[in-house]
């Protein structure tokens, strides 16, 4: 295989891997907003912190936030953990509640909410625009060849 075949290869594959990246993150943008159009905000309380050990020994904590939604208690977990934690225990925080599935009520932030698209997005970004100069570098400088 001569250069030429394998830079095409090398940036059509990271090129593509973007593609699916980026298709990704736009599935999950549309899929959060839908989800939280249909879901009723409610006020919960932080009661703990979980705390867990990242992979080089820092500790990171999770919120375990409780609500009552239609005369019923619920407790759920925020799906970021962070170092320094983000909540205070006793904090008063904002969740979307779908009411046929409270169990899996979500934190009303930022972070809660488009950690997934914005790391998806950033690397499809990254991984197209690599990919797509790859490619275009290849074709031009073989077309200064012929």
């Amino acid at each position: 295989m001569n250069d030429k075949n394998f830079i095409f290869i090398f940036g059509s594959i990271f090129g593509g891997i973007g593609i699916i990246l980026l298709a990704s993150a736009i599935y999950f943008f549309n899929d959060i907003r839908a989800s939280q159009k249909e879901a009723v905000k409610v006020q919960g309380k932080v009661i703990a912190l979980q705390s867990s050990r990242g992979s080089k020994g820092g500790t990171f904590y999770t919120p375990l936030v409780e609500f009552e939604l239609n005369q019923k208690s619920y407790q759920v977990y925020g799906s970021v953990a962070s170092s320094p934690a983000s909540f205070d225990v006793g904090e008063i925080v904002t969740l979307f509640v779908k009411p046929n599935r409270p169990e899996e009520a979500q934190i009303d932030t930022f972070m809660e909410s488009w950690f997934v698209v914005l790391v998806l997005g950033g690397m499809g970004s990254v991984f197209t625009l690599i990919g797509g100069a790859t490619v275009f570098s290849g074709l031009k400088s073989s077309q200064r060849l012929k």
